[in-house]
């Protein structure tokens, strides 16, 4: 797919390749990981920030705290769509919020838990901490309790596109609690209407933990989900969260001059600025 950026410099993106219009025309075909480009106003060059397909081999980049970015993929994840598949058997209503809470159990209970940061450094740098793993996938999380925002949105993708729904894995910056920190969720296209889709952030919807999900309309979803750093917007989401018991607000693709404020659903219409 093509893309014009602000600064009308073309480029021709199909999965984790790209082409980048340059003074003859397009250079050549580059494979680029997925990973964030653009983070509060900081463009970072050679990552797609933004992923339609199934992962398989593609390199994922993560943000590791320390300063630097390691790498992933995302392995043997069969056992999660055998667990994603008996769930869909027992749901009775094949509705946005039935398959999305059917998702979140699948990637909770895939993965142990949330969190264990210990556990995930462990991983990521299994000698210490200037050594990083080469050969990471995030299937061997499984069971442990080490997945975060990365890991979890990139298995959402996985599930959500196996149930046939439109999704795009999405690594951008985002402000919550007044404090910027880097983040990985899911666009996603379900019966005609468009939604921000986090399984790392809970929602209480109908009485029932569910990811976050909030309704965009298609030009904020079109922006959200472009993967080059010179196209997006800032997307605040207001949402209650059952855990902590308030309101909390969220602002994804932070940093860009185009902003737009929406809620999670069963809350209030959309508040364009």
């Amino acid at each position: 797919m093509e893309y014009i950026g602000d600064f009308g410099i073309k480029v021709i993106v199909d999965g984790d390749k790209a082409q980048f219009e340059n003074e003859n025309g397009f250079g050549p075909i580059r494979k680029q990981v997925i990973g964030a480009n653009f983070t509060n106003g900081v463009i970072t060059g050679g990552y797609l920030s933004s992923f339609s397909g199934s992962f398989d081999d593609e390199l994922i980049g993560i943000q590791s705290g320390l300063g630097n970015i390691v790498y992933t993929k995302i392995g043997d994840i069969k056992d999660a769509y055998e667990l994603l598949k008996s769930k869909i058997n027992d749901i009775k209503s094949v509705d946005l919020f039935e398959l999305s809470r059917v998702v979140l159990e699948t990637i909770d209970e895939f993965f142990g838990g949330r969190d264990n940061i210990s556990e995930r450094m462990d991983y990521y740098y299994p000698a210490e901490l200037e050594e990083e793993s080469k050969n990471n996938k995030i299937s061997n999380l499984k069971g442990t309790g080490a997945a975060m925002c990365v890991e979890r949105a990139a298995l959402a993708q996985n599930l959500l596109k196996s149930l046939g729904i439109n999704s795009f894995y999405k690594s951008s910056g985002i402000i919550k609690n007044n404090k910027e920190e880097q983040h990985c969720y899911n666009l996603i296209e379900f019966n005609g209407k468009y939604y921000i889709f986090d399984s790392s952030i809970p929602n209480l919807i109908n009485n029932q933990v569910n990811p976050l999900i909030a309704e965009i309309d298609k030009e904020t979803f079109t922006l959200l989900s472009a993967p080059i750093p010179d196209m997006g917007i800032s997307t605040t989401v207001t949402h209650y969260n059952p855990y902590l018991n308030t309101d909390v607000s969220i602002t994804y693709d932070s940093g860009r001059k185009k902003q737009v404020e929406v809620c999670s659903l069963e809350q209030k219409k959309p508040k364009h600025l």
